[in-house]
C-alpha cells in the first residue's frame, strides 16, 4: 500500500496566502463601488432630487418658481457672469448659484438655458456684461495679512423675446431665489396692477411707503387714483386706501363701492384717531413743545366699510403688552417702551391664508380698534356662504381703549383704562359682497328687473379684503426703525403680501419668507439647560474618549488570538 507525503503548509506561505486573499477582496470591493458610483451617475441622469432638511427648504426650488418656469410660454436664457477667482465669501454663493439655476433648468424642461462666463478671461464677455447692465461687486478681502477692496463679477442677465434684463450684484444667497423667480415671472407674464388712493391725505408709493415701492414694482405695475374725481380703471386689480385724513366724499364712496362688486380686492388702512403737534409758542415748558393731541378722524369711510362688516372706532388702542417706538424727546429720537406701540405674536399656520406668510410680529403704532357688524357682527360669515373671515391682528387681554381728547407727551405715563379686553386690530374677508348702495328691493310678491347702467347689487364673484385699523405700520417712518429692530420689518411684509392676496396673485409670498433662520433649542427649565450644556462640554468627548478605547482593546484581542 502506496502512502503519498504532503508537505504541511508552512506559516510563511499561510501568510502570503491570507494576503492574497485580502488583496482580491479589496480589487472587488473596489471594482464594485466604482461600478455602483458608475450606475448612480446613469440614474441620476434620467432622475432629479434633492434632500433638503432646512426648516424652509432654503436649497430646493419652491412649487411656485417651479411652476413659473414649467409654464413659461417662451424660451429664456440666463447668462451668468461670474469671476474665476471669487473670494471664499463669494465663492459659497457662486456655487449656491449654480446649483439653483441647474435646478431652474430641470423644472423648466428645457426651456430656462444658462451659460457661465468669466468676463475677465475675454474683453468680449466684458462688454455684453456691462450692455446688461451686470456690474464689478466690490467687496473687502484680506490678502497677504491686510484688508485690500476687491472687485468681481457675479450676476445675472435674463434675455426674452428680445428683452434683457439682469440681477446686477448678487453678495449673498438669501433672497436670490425670489429676484429670479419675480424677474421670470415679471418677463414672461402680464404683470397685474395696483392702484393707491390719493386726493385725501393718504400715502402712496410716492411717499409715506416709499420703502416698499422696490418689492412692490418687482411684482406688479402700480398707479394712482382720485375715485372721488376719477373713475377707478378697468385694468386695476387691486386698490388700497393708505391711512387718509380728510374725508371722503359720496362720490368716492360709490366709485370704490363699484369696484369691489367688479370682484376686485381692496386694502383700507384707516386710522380711528390721529396725532397731531399744536402751536407751539415761545417759553413753553419743554414737556408742552413735545406733546401731541389725538382727535378722531373722521374720513368717511364707516359708511362704506360698515355694510361690509367692519367699523373702525374711534379710539387708541394701548397694550401692556408693547415693544419699544421712536418717539421725540428733547429735540432727539428715543426708543422707549410705551402702551402706544402694540406688539401683536402673529399666527401663520393657516396654508389658506397668506397674508401672514413669513411675519412673526407686528408693531401697530397708535393703532385703532376694529369691530365686527352688520353681516359680520357674529364673528363669522353669514350661515350657508361660502365667505370666510380671518382675525390677523388682534391686542392682547389686558389692552384699553383711549377715546375722545387725547394728549401725548412721550415722558409722561399714559393713565391705564378701567376696562381691559382683546381687540382685534386687523381682518381679512373673503366671499360675496353686497353692495353699499343696493338699490331697494321690490315689494313682497313682485319681481324688478334691476335698473340698467346701475352697478349691481353684489359682487359679481367673490371678493377679498383687508381692514386694519391702523396705517403707520407699513409706512417709512416706522419700517426705518427695522435696522435696530428688525420685528418693525413684520409690517411692510404684511401689506406687500396683502395686495398680491387681494388681487389672487401670491404665488410667489412663500417665497419671499425663504431664509436660512436659526434654530435655538428650547429648553424648560433651568436644569436641562445644565444638562444640555454638559453633554456638549463634557458628554461629547467623553464618547469619543470610550470609543478609541473600546477600538484600542477589540484591536488588541485580536492580535492575541493570532498564531503564527
Amino acid at each position: 500500500m502506496a502512502s503519498t507525503d504532503q508537505t504541511p503548509e508552512t506559516p510563511r506561505s499561510k501568510m502570503n496566502s491570507r494576503k492574497r486573499s485580502s488583496a482580491s477582496n479589496a480589487t472587488a470591493y473596489v471594482l464594485l463601488t466604482i461600478g455602483a458610483v458608475v450606475a448612480v451617475n446613469l440614474i441620476s441622469t434620467r432622475l432629479f432630487g434633492r434632500l433638503d432638511l432646512t426648516e424652509n427648504h432654503v436649497y430646493t426650488l419652491s412649487p411656485a418658481s417651479k411652476t413659473i418656469v414649467a409654464t413659461m410660454p417662451d424660451y429664456l436664457t440666463v447668462k451668468a457672469y461670474i469671476s474665476k477667482d471669487l473670494p471664499p465669501e463669494l465663492a459659497n454663493v457662486s456655487r449656491y448659484l449654480r446649483d439653483l439655476l441647474d435646478d431652474y433648468h430641470t423644472y423648466s424642461k428645457g426651456k430656462l438655458r444658462f451659460e457661465s462666463f468669466d468676463p475677465a478671461s475675454d474683453k468680449k464677455y466684458e462688454d455684453e456684461a456691462a450692455a446688461c447692465k451686470v456690474q464689478k461687486l466690490q467687496i473687502q478681502v484680506m490678502r497677504e495679512q491686510k484688508f485690500e477692496v476687491g472687485t468681481y463679477y457675479l450676476g445675472l442677465c435674463f434675455q426674452y423675446q428680445g428683452t434683457d434684463e439682469a440681477i446686477p450684484e448678487i453678495a449673498q444667497t438669501e433672497g436670490i431665489e425670489y429676484e429670479i423667480s419675480s424677474l421670470i415671472k415679471r418677463m414672461t407674464q402680464k404683470k397685474r396692477k395696483v392702484a393707491f388712493t390719493t386726493g385725501h391725505g393718504e400715502q402712496d408709493l410716492s411717499q409715506g411707503f416709499t420703502l416698499i415701492k422696490h418689492f412692490v414694482d418687482q411684482e406688479f405695475d402700480s398707479t394712482t387714483v382720485n375715485p372721488s374725481t376719477t373713475p377707478i380703471a378697468d385694468d386695476v386689480d387691486a386698490l388700497v386706501v393708505g391711512g387718509p385724513k380728510q374725508p371722503f366724499d359720496d362720490k368716492g364712496r360709490h366709485e370704490i363701492d363699484a369696484f369691489l362688486m367688479k370682484g376686485r380686492g381692496a386694502i383700507f388702512l384707516v386710522d380711528g384717531m390721529v396725532l397731531s403737534s399744536p402751536r407751539t409758542q415761545g417759553g413753553m415748558p419743554p414737556q408742552l413743545a413735545q406733546m401731541k393731541t389725538g382727535q378722531a378722524n373722521q374720513v368717511g369711510l364707516n359708511e362704506l366699510l360698515e355694510k361690509y362688516g367692519f367699523k373702525i372706532g374711534e379710539d387708541f388702542v394701548f397694550d401692556k403688552l408693547n415693544v419699544p417706538g421712536a418717539v421725540d424727546v428733547g429735540g432727539r429720537k428715543m426708543l422707549k417702551n410705551l402702551p402706544e406701540f402694540v406688539g401683536v405674536k402673529t399666527d401663520p399656520t393657516d396654508k389658506d391664508m397668506s397674508v401672514l406668510s413669513g411675519v412673526n410680529v407686528i408693531v401697530f403704532p397708535f393703532a385703532s380698534s376694529v369691530q365686527l357688524v352688520g353681516p359680520l357682527a357674529d364673528g363669522k360669515p353669514p350661515s350657508g356662504s361660502a365667505a370666510r373671515l380671518w382675525t390677523l391682528a388682534h391686542s392682547s387681554p389686558d389692552a384699553w381703549k383711549q377715546t375722545g381728547f387725547f394728549a401725548f407727551t412721550p415722558m409722561v405715563p399714559v393713565e391705564e383704562g378701567k376696562e381691559h379686553g382683546s381687540y382685534g386690530l386687523a381682518y381679512a374677508y373673503q366671499g360675496p359682497l353686497k353692495s353699499a348702495y343696493a338699490p331697494p328691493g321690490p315689494a313682497p310678491g313682485m319681481s324688478m328687473p334691476e335698473p340698467q347702467n346701475m352697478p349691481p347689487s353684489e359682487s359679481r364673484k367673490p371678493v377679498r379684503l383687508v381692514v386694519v385699523g391702523d396705517s403707520d405700520f407699513a409706512s417709512d417712518e416706522y419700517l426705518q426703525l427695522s435696522r435696530y429692530l428688525p420685528f418693525y420689518q413684520g409690517g411692510a411684509q404684511m401689506l406687500f403680501n396683502s395686495i398680491s392676496w387681494t388681487m389672487e396673485d401670491e404665488a410667489l409670498t412663500p417665497v419671499r419668507s425663504k431664509t436660512v433662520s436659526a434654530r435655538p433649542i428650547e429648553v424648560a427649565s433651568d436644569g436641562t439647560v445644565t444638562a444640555v450644556k454638559a453633554i456638549n462640554i463634557v458628554g461629547v468627548p467623553l464618547m469619543f474618549i470610550g470609543f478609541g478605547l473600546l477600538r484600542r482593546q477589540i484591536r488588541r484581542s485580536r492580535r492575541q488570538g493570532q498564531t503564527l
